[in-house]
């Protein structure tokens, strides 16, 4: 199912507030909300103006591409955070970083 999120800083948290109740409604029985739920970072960060403007704005907002590509981890990072089982990114490096983050969620700390 698809929670139709938007992206960091558009909208996410309400996209967070859905995902969090359909989550609720299938440990609570709802069959209808118990399927995967997909979404769909990748495009929704690559439409952002912070992702698309590389000229005309503050200095401080850096690199166009960098600043882009980070957009994209961040909002694919925070939807995977709030219950997403799929994801779908579009830039190459969004997936290795995300598949890091994966990773490094994944880590079992060792007992003391």
């Amino acid at each position: 199912m698809d929670p139709t999120t938007g992206a960091l800083g558009y909208g996410i948290e309400y996209g967070y507030s859905v995902m969090e109740r359909l989550r609720l409604a299938a440990l609570q029985g709802d069959s209808m909300t118990q399927l995967p739920m997909i979404v769909t970072p990748g495009f929704e960060a690559w439409k952002t103006k912070e992702a698309k403007v590389g000229e005309g704005v503050p200095a401080a907002w850096g690199d166009w591409l960098s600043r882009a590509i980070n957009w994209e981890i961040m909002t694919a990072v925070s939807l995977l955070e709030s219950g997403a089982d799929i994801l779908v990114l579009r830039h190459p490096e969004s997936v290795k970083q995300v598949k890091a983050a994966i990773n490094e969620l994944m880590v079992v700390p060792e007992r003391f």
